[in-house]
């Protein structure tokens, strides 16, 4: 199975879902989506790299703040197997780090990528869940989930010098969690939820002349499933594949960005080619970076999404999770060879 995770991450929860309406070219009703409360929103976490050690403090809901590293919480950490694509020159690392606080406790998962030459030219992105106290780690619906993605290059203080013409394509990865309630057409399965963790390749085409980023998780190559990504017990969602998968699902995307090279929009659609998707609704935020490529246009576009759909027989779906991905020139440097994305 290929692995697309670049940079990606297995949750999300802080994006407030707009409700919206996709031409079903019937007369079938609406299958409503509910609204969530939005939580911290990821460009908000902050994040430090020191010496190869990776800090993360992120909200409670208590109001205050937690600050998790990879040496005092350190759960267990591994290096990433083959990731594709790669930007060259960097390694990178995933930690899983948990906290048993007398007032709950926290996971976070946690990868961070960094130039070999300059540890401070760092991006880390991750996923966080927090706790009340007494409840398990298996209780994952009753935990606050989060995600963060945090670095130099996306720093708000210093937002890109974005080209005034032309455009720019990008090739990464999309990750995420999976969710499925099944409808009435699924027999013993209706009712009931499955969970599963996503990758897929994301392309982005940037047209600076419109200010504008369209893209889709799903059409270059299908959508995949990592059941058991995470070899350890304290993960609460391992299992096997769901018994809808997400494979055959498109996801488009579309945004107008500002001058300081950020974006937010609801422009989102969900495509199936064989049920029929009354209903969809999301968000998607992102940035590009301060750091240009070769050809003066920024080296990549990270972000995050949350998408809720809804089809015909009453069945729900949820994809949420993070992208990020980089430029042609970023992933095959002048003199260097092609990176393979396949």
């Amino acid at each position: 199975m290929r692995d697309q995770r670049m940079l990606m991450v297995v949750m999300a929860g802080w994006i407030m879902v707009f409700s919206g309406c996709l031409g079903s070219g019937g007369s079938l009703p609406d299958v409503p989506i509910p609204t969530l409360t939005p939580v911290p929103q990821p460009f908000r976490t902050q994040t430090s790299f020191v010496d190869g050690v990776l800090s993360v403090t992120i909200p409670t809901p208590d109001g205050q703040t937690r600050t998790l590293d990879t040496i005092r919480d350190l759960e267990v950490t591994w290096g990433r197997f083959l990731p594709r694509p790669v930007q060259p020159n960097h390694s990178n690392r995933e930690w899983l780090l948990v906290d048993n606080h007398y007032d709950g406790r926290i996971m976070i998962y946690a990868v961070a990528s960094w130039d070999n030459a300059d540890a401070t030219d760092y991006l880390a992105a991750g996923w966080w869940l927090t706790y009340p106290p007494g409840v398990p780690y298996q209780a994952f619906e009753a935990a606050t989930r989060g995600v963060f993605l945090d670095g130099p290059e996306l720093n708000p203080a210093n937002p890109p010098d974005l080209p005034l013409m032309g455009t720019a394509t990008y090739v990464g990865g999309m990750g995420g969690l999976y969710t499925y309630q099944y409808g009435r057409n699924w027999g013993e399965l209706a009712d009931s939820s499955e969970v599963a963790e996503f990758a897929g390749t994301v392309l982005l085409t940037a047209d600076f002349d419109q200010n504008r980023l369209t893209g889709c998780m799903g059409c270059a190559e299908p959508i995949e499933t990592a059941p058991g990504r995470h070899l350890f017990p304290a993960v609460p969602w391992r299992g096997d594949d769901p018994a809808a998968l997400p494979a055959d699902y498109d996801l488009h995307f579309e945004a107008s960005f500002g001058a300081n090279g950020a974006f937010e929009d609801t422009a989102i659609t969900v495509m199936h080619p064989d049920r029929t998707i009354t209903t969809s609704a999301g968000t998607w935020q992102g940035q590009f970076s301060n750091v240009p490529d070769v050809d003066g246009n920024p080296r990549r576009v990270v972000g995050s999404t949350d998408v809720h759909f809804a089809e015909a027989d009453g069945s729900r779906g949820r994809f949420t999770g993070i992208f990020d991905a980089l430029t042609p020139a970023t992933l095959t440097p002048p003199g260097g060879n092609a990176v393979n994305t396949e």
